[in-house]
């Protein structure tokens, strides 16, 4: 059983949306996870890309982590600290490089993403969800 699921962007989107792009494999290692975790910052990200008119972000999205029991977890020191570990993703997308940092501030998280350069980045507690 994983300790702590933490969910990218993209993912998180998928699971609250009930996308069928989230396999079931996927959705079944996220649900085996003690605790299932999904930074403020992704939901600033996605409000950010539906002013931008990319996505249509569903109304009530943090209401509906939170009935699926998602956590919603505050960006702090702890992950800004962690921003160091990753200068190859200097020139990354700002909101990427902090969501990862978040989910690397804590031992025992394994974080789940559709983004290929955080997918190819070769670390053990990233899991490829494209």
């Amino acid at each position: 059983m994983l300790r702590r699921a933490f969910l990218d962007t993209q993912v998180a989107f998928w699971m609250a949306t009930g996308s069928k792009r989230l396999s079931a494999k996927t959705l079944k290692a996220i649900n085996a996870s003690r605790e299932t975790v999904v930074s403020a910052i992704s939901l600033a990200e996605l409000e950010q890309k539906a002013l931008l008119g990319k996505l249509a972000a569903p109304i009530g999205l943090a209401q509906r982590f939170m009935d699926q029991g998602v956590l919603i977890e505050s960006f702090g020191i702890e992950a800004s600290e962690q921003l160091r570990r990753f200068p190859q993703l200097a020139k990354h997308d700002p909101f990427d490089r902090m969501i990862l940092a978040q989910a690397a501030a804590q031992f025992g998280t394994v974080f789940f993403t559709a983004d290929s350069v955080l997918a190819e980045l070769g670390l053990d507690w990233i899991v490829d969800c494209r």
